[in-house]
């Protein structure tokens, strides 16, 4: 596996789906740990945002679930940012034709994006792959985001507790500590976290009891 980084400036991208958050974008002072999975045709965002000064939340909440295919949104506080929980019904979101070439080539094997630190002038995308589907990523990458490519280094799953969870652990574990969960105090409740994940809170304390334990006999033994 390879773990391929790309540089990406802001400038580069002017297709429809970004243009919808360009308003957006010029709020944000940077954002950090951008992640994303799929719940059936739905796509859940997590990432943590830092607004600039005299930014109402609010404002910015109601202005994203106004967008036809955003079917949830909340802001959940955390120190002197945030962090933006997004659902949005995937089959509706007018990606451009180049961008289809993003989900045609996670098709052909392993192929997980992510990116990181982000500013409005640039960010970091992050592509995990199967070693022969290495030059396929940075070709598409280049041709859909103008990226340029960073490096290539080694990656190494197995080597982390995470890969011994199912999707569903992974995914409930990865958006209660996301959005606060296990903080001190809470900042979403079970019934909250349930709600974003359409399980039943019954279910959602069952992944994360398996999920837990599955990482503490990988650390303890």
């Amino acid at each position: 596996m390879k773990r391929v980084k790309f540089r990406i400036p802001m400038d580069r991208i002017n297709y429809e789906f970004f243009d919808t958050f360009e308003w957006f974008m010029d709020l944000v002072e940077w954002g950090y740990g951008d992640t994303y999975f799929f719940l059936g045709s739905d796509v859940v965002k997590l990432v943590e945002i830092k607004f600039k000064e005299d930014v109402n939340p609010e404002e910015i909440t109601k202005k994203l679930l106004e967008i036809p295919y955003i079917k949830d949104a909340k802001l959940i506080p955390k120190n002197d940012h945030y962090i933006l929980y997004v659902r949005a019904n995937i089959l509706e979101v007018p990606f451009s034709k180049n961008v289809l070439e993003i989900f045609d080539i996670q098709k052909k094997g392993m192929v997980v994006f992510e990116k990181s630190t982000f500013t409005p002038s640039e960010f970091y995308l992050y592509a995990v792959c199967e070693d022969e589907l290495v030059g396929d990523v940075i070709s598409v990458v280049k041709k859909v985001y103008g990226g340029e490519l960073v490096s290539v280094e080694d990656y190494s799953p197995e080597e982390s507790p995470l890969s011994k969870l199912t999707g569903k652990q992974l995914e409930t574990l990865l958006l209660a500590y996301k959005s606060g969960y296990f903080d001190n105090p809470r900042r979403v409740t079970l019934r909250e976290l349930a709600g974003m994940l359409n399980l039943s809170p019954s279910t959602v304390k069952e992944h994360l009891r398996k999920a837990q334990r599955k990482i503490l006999e990988e650390l303890i033994g």
